[in-house]
């Protein structure tokens, strides 16, 4: 299975995972349960985020033509990105062993906003990142070649990746002025919401694969095809 394969299932399947464990924390009918479930439901949001992300980098990554300049650029953010996010999530783990629960698995305990706002910065960033160099590419290509505009956005999921910049802004939002009772529930769904963006720009990449095979630019702007420009992906 190729790394892109990989990344595609894990950021379809897992939110399934999500809403089964989000139900029985919500059913459940006895407390001494509700720190496994917390933490379970809290590392799979961690991995379907990172999952997702690595969907927008790697897609950047390609449409770049592999260049180095961007992967070590890309590279950078998205590995201060992962460390923010593993240490927010054995964060959580530690204060949940401690955290008092009450039936239907709710607890006034959590973790400093301006803690968990931390990874969610550097994110934002690397969605900035992400969008910057797509409208980069994009726009140069544009120039060069007087293409029709809407089939190049499509062609540079420029949608997908507004939308995932969004999603984030929208977290950092949730997390500075909801209160604590609602916002990880919120969260919860945004991250899940960014798995299927990045779900549904695989899909569309194989489907366009497939059936319309156009061109993209490389580096100096020779063509080649759309499998070349997504099954890159493939061989990271």
């Amino acid at each position: 299975m190729t790394l892109t394969k990989g990344l595609f299932l894990g950021c379809r399947y897992t939110p399934f995972v999500i809403c089964a464990l989000h139900t029985r924390l919500l059913l459940s009918p006895s407390i001494e349960g509700c720190p496994g479930l917390a933490e379970s439901s809290i590392l799979f949001l961690g991995i379907v985020l990172l999952c997702a992300e690595c969907v927008f980098v790697l897609r950047t990554y390609a449409l770049w033509n592999c260049d180095r300049r961007v992967r070590i650029a890309l590279f950078v953010l998205y590995l201060a990105f992962f460390g923010g996010i593993i240490i927010l999530v054995l964060a959580c783990g530690l204060q949940l062993k401690t955290a008092n629960f009450t039936p239907g698995c709710y607890s006034h305990t959590s973790v400093s906003p301006m803690f968990i706002l931390a990874p969610y910065i550097l994110l934002l960033l690397l969605e900035i990142e992400i969008v910057g160099l797509t409208f980069y590419r994009m726009i140069r290509y544009y120039r060069a070649t007087r293409c029709r505009l809407l089939t190049l956005m499509a062609q540079y999921s420029v949608g997908y990746i507004l939308a995932g910049l969004l999603f984030t802004a929208t977290n950092i939002v949730t997390i500075c002025f909801v209160p604590g009772d609602y916002g990880p529930a919120l969260e919860a769904s945004q991250i899940v919401a960014q798995a299927l963006l990045a779900t549904r720009m695989q899909l569309d990449l194989w489907k366009l694969d497939r059936h319309s095979p156009t061109t993209a630019p490389t580096s100096d702007f020779t063509e080649y095809d759309q499998t070349d420009l997504e099954f890159e992906l493939s061989q990271i």
